[in-house]
C-alpha cells in the first residue's frame, strides 16, 4: 500500500474509533439545567414532534421512589415513540421553581411544545393513559408534506397557482418547516376546500430515526483490516485528506447535539431495584412475622428476621420514615460517611429483600390483637401473623396557630428536604431549636436567600455540632425567646400557561402595574410561560407580551391556591412583628404513630409504647416495639436500627419457643378474629 494511502487509512481508523459507535438515547433523561430544559422542549417541538413526559422528583420523596421503576418501564415500552425525562427538584431548582412544582412526584406532559397535562401523585395508570393518548396523537399529526407532493397536488386541483416554486415553498413552510402538526392541519384544511382531496403526507422524518445500514463496500485486497470501522459508517479509508477533515468536522458538530440527547440515564442504577411485593394469593395462610413500619427500626428488624429464615412481611407506605426525608449528609450513623438518608433506607430495603423479606406498600388501618394469630388490616389486604413488630415511628408536630392549616403545602411545611427547592433565592423561616430544626436550616441555607430560625427559648436543644454550624452560618440568623402567632398570605390563581395572578377577597384578579417591574423580572415571568424573549429588547414590548399572556390565561380555568407571604411572631416582651418570607418550616418535635393501637397496647400518656425493661416486648404477647414509637429519649436513626434488630431477635426467640418456625410442629391456634 502506498504511504499516502496508508496514512489516509490510518486516519479513517482513528475517526471510526472515535465516532463509530452510535450514541443510544437514554431511557429516561436527567435534565440538570434550565437551558437543557428549554432545549429539550424546543428540540422535540420543532424537530421530532415526539411527546415529552417529565417526572419532577426528589430522593427524599417515598412515592417518587415507588413510581420510579414503573416510570422507567413505561419509558422502555414507548422508546422511540415518546421522550421521558426527569428533574431532581433539589438540584435543578431553577426549572422546578419556574414550573411552580408544589408537590412530588409531579408529572408534566408536552406535545408539539404545548403543555397538555400536569398532575401530582404516583398514579402510573393515569401516566400510562395520558402517554398512550399523546403518542397516538403524535403519530396522527406528526406528518410531512414534501414539496414534490405539494406541487403535484396543486398541479391536479389548481394548476393556475403553479409557476413560482419559491412562493409555493413559502406557502408550505408557513405551516412548519420539515413537517409536524402544521402540515397535518394543512392537509385537513385542503381536504375541506377541495372536496376531500389533499396532498399526500408521509410520517415525518426525524433526526433520531434509525437509518438502515448501507451495504458494506468491498475491501481492496491490499487494504489492511480495520475492525474499528462500523458497517454503518462511510468508507472513510477511500476518502481524501480534505474529505476526512470535513467528515471529522461534521461529526464534531453532531457530537454536541448527541451530548444533549445522551444525557445521563440515572435510572439504570440500583435505585431502580424492584423489591419483592407481598402477594396474598401465594402467601402462607399465617405469616411467621409481620413488621409494621419501614424506617431504620422496621428495616433492621426485617434484615435480622429475614436472615433467620422467618421471611417477614414489611407493611408500610414506601416513605422510609424520617430518615428518608433527610437530604443532608448523615454524619452520625456509624460506618456511614457522605451518604444521605434516602440512600441508607434504600440500602436497608435492598438488603432485607435479598435475604427474603417481602413488602406490602400500604397503610395499616387497623389491627386485632385480641386473639392469635393476629390480624393486620391495610387498605387492600388482611395479613394474619403469629408475631408482630411495631416500628411506626413518630410524625412531625404542628404549631396549631391561625393560618397554619390554610398554608400547609402553600408555604408552610414540615420537611425542608422535600420542599426547600421551591424557595430558592427566597427568604424562609425555620421554627424550632432541636436537631431537626438545625438540619432544616442548614439545608435551606444552600439555596434560599436567607434563613431565620425562630426559637421560643434562649438556647438550642440541638447537639453542639449542629447548633454551632447554624450560629456560624452567614445566611442564618436566630430570633431568641420568640414564638410564631400566625401565618398570613394571599390567594393566587395559577394560569394554564404557568403564570400567576393574585386574587382579591371576591376571587377577582388584582390589577398589577406591570410597568413597575424590571426587565429581568418581566423576562423571568415570560420565560415561565415558555414565551421566547431572547430577541426582545424594549421594555414596553415585554410589558405588552406579559399583559397579553395574563389576559389570555385569566379567561381559562386555572388552579387556585394560597401563597404564604408573612409569618407573625411575638417576642418575650410582647412585641409583635411580621417576617416577610416565602416559606416556613415547622420543626418542633414529633408525636408517635400509635393511634391505631389505642386499646390494644399499653402506652405512656404522650402516646409512646411501653416496653418491658431490657426488652422490646410490649403488653401483648408476641408483639414487639422498635424505634421512635417506643423511644421517648433518644429518637436517633442508629438507636432505632439497634432496637429493630433487638425486636427481631426477641420475635425469633418467641417463635422458636412456641414452635412457630419452619420445620417445627405447629401448635393449635385460636380462631381468627374479624375486623
Amino acid at each position: 500500500m502506498p504511504a499516502a494511502a496508508h496514512r489516509r487509512w490510518a486516519r479513517a481508523c482513528v475517526v471510526a474509533a472515535l465516532f463509530g459507535a452510535a450514541w443510544a438515547r437514554p431511557t429516561v433523561r436527567d435534565v440538570k439545567t434550565l437551558s437543557e430544559w428549554k432545549k429539550l422542549l424546543k428540540h422535540h417541538a420543532e424537530n421530532t414532534g415526539l411527546p415529552v413526559i417529565v417526572d419532577f422528583y426528589s430522593d427524599g420523596c417515598g412515592p417518587c421512589r415507588m413510581i420510579a421503576p414503573h416510570y422507567k418501564r413505561l419509558a422502555e415500552e414507548y422508546k422511540d415513540r415518546a421522550v421521558f425525562a426527569k428533574v431532581d427538584v433539589n438540584y435543578n431548582h431553577q426549572v422546578s421553581s419556574e414550573q411552580m412544582i408544589r408537590s412530588m412526584p409531579t408529572f408534566q406532559m408536552y406535545l408539539f411544545g404545548k403543555k397538555r397535562d400536569q398532575f401530582s401523585g404516583a398514579d402510573i395508570n393515569r401516566i400510562r393513559a395520558t402517554v398512550a393518548d399523546l403518542v397516538s396523537e403524535s403519530k396522527k399529526k406528526n406528518v410531512e408534506v414534501t414539496f414534490d407532493a405539494f406541487k403535484a397536488f396543486y398541479a391536479e386541483v389548481a394548476p393556475d397557482k403553479l409557476g413560482d416554486d419559491g412562493k409555493l415553498q413559502q406557502l408550505l413552510d408557513r405551516n412548519g418547516v420539515g413537517g409536524g402538526p402544521g402540515h397535518y392541519a394543512l392537509v385537513e384544511a385542503l381536504k375541506k376546500k377541495y372536496d376531500g382531496k389533499a396532498p399526500k403526507a408521509r410520517p415525518r422524518t426525524v433526526a433520531e430515526s434509525t437509518k438502515s445500514e448501507p451495504a458494506k463496500p468491498a475491501k481492496p485486497a491490499e487494504q489492511p483490516d480495520c475492525k474499528q470501522v462500523s458497517a454503518t459508517e462511510p468508507s472513510l479509508h477511500l476518502a481524501s485528506v480534505a474529505q476526512l477533515e470535513a467528515e471529522l468536522e461534521r461529526r464534531r458538530e453532531a457530537e454536541e447535539e448527541r451530548k444533549f440527547e445522551a444525557a445521563s440515564d440515572d435510572d439504570d442504577d440500583e435505585s431502580m431495584h424492584s423489591f419483592p411485593v407481598y402477594n396474598a394469593t401465594t402467601a402462607p395462610e399465617v405469616e411467621q412475622l409481620a413488621i409494621i413500619g419501614a424506617g431504620p427500626a422496621g428495616l433492621a428488624a426485617a434484615i435480622y428476621a429475614a436472615r433467620a429464615g422467618l421471611r417477614p412481611v414489611v407493611i408500610a407506605p414506601p416513605v422510609g420514615g424520617q430518615l428518608q426525608g433527610k437530604g443532608v449528609l448523615v454524619e452520625n450513623y456509624p460506618g456511614v460517611n457522605g451518604t444521605t438518608g434516602p440512600d441508607i433506607v434504600f440500602d436497608m430495603q435492598k438488603q432485607a429483600a435479598e435475604f427474603g423479606a417481602f413488602f406490602e406498600q400500604d397503610l395499616v388501618t387497623a389491627v386485632d390483637l385480641s386473639a392469635r394469630p393476629y390480624v393486620v388490616k391495610t387498605n387492600q389486604s388482611l395479613i394474619r401473623t403469629h408475631a408482630l413488630v411495631i416500628a411506626t415511628g413518630a410524625d412531625s408536630r404542628w404549631l396549631g396557630v391561625p393560618g397554619e392549616w390554610d398554608f400547609r403545602g402553600a408555604g408552610v411545611s414540615a420537611c425542608a428536604t422535600c420542599d426547600g427547592f421551591m424557595y430558592a433565592d427566597k427568604p424562609v423561616v425555620v421554627i424550632g431549636g432541636g436537631d431537626t430544626a438545625m438540619e432544616d436550616a442548614l439545608v435551606l441555607a444552600r439555596t434560599s436567600s436567607s434563613v431565620t430560625v425562630v426559637h421560643r427559648r434562649s438556647s438550642f436543644r440541638a447537639s453542639r455540632v449542629l447548633a454551632d454550624r447554624v450560629l456560624a452560618h452567614p445566611k442564618i440568623r436566630v430570633l431568641w425567646d420568640t414564638h410564631v402567632v400566625a401565618f398570613a398570605g394571599s390567594r393566587v390563581k395559577v394560569l394554564p400557561n404557568g403564570l400567576t395572578v393574585t386574587l382579591d377577597a371576591n376571587g377577582e384578579p388584582v390589577a398589577e402595574d406591570l410597568g413597575k417591574l424590571r426587565v429581568k423580572e418581566l423576562k423571568a415571568r415570560l420565560d415561565a410561560a415558555l414565551i421566547d424573549t431572547s430577541s426582545v429588547r424594549d421594555k414596553d414590548e415585554l410589558v405588552r407580551l406579559l399583559r397579553a399572556a395574563l389576559s389570555e390565561g385569566v379567561a381559562d380555568a386555572g388552579e387556585e391556591r394560597n401563597v404564604l407571604t408573612d409569618v407573625r411572631v411575638r417576642t418575650a416582651d410582647g412585641e409583635e412583628r411580621s417576617l416577610e418570607v416565602s416559606g416556613a418550616f415547622v420543626a418542633i418535635g414529633h408525636d408517635p404513630n400509635t393511634n391505631f393501637l389505642v386499646g390494644h397496647l399499653q402506652m405512656h400518656p404522650d402516646g409512646y409504647l411501653v416496653t418491658q425493661p431490657g426488652t422490646t416486648r410490649t403488653s401483648a404477647e408476641a408483639v414487639f416495639a422498635a424505634g421512635d414509637v417506643a423511644d421517648r429519649v433518644y429518637r436517633q436513626a442508629v438507636t432505632s436500627a439497634g432496637s429493630g434488630a433487638a425486636a427481631a431477635l426477641d420475635a425469633e426467640r418467641w417463635l422458636s419457643e412456641h414452635g412457630f418456625c419452619t420445620g417445627c410442629a405447629q401448635i393449635p391456634v385460636q380462631a381468627t378474629p374479624t375486623l
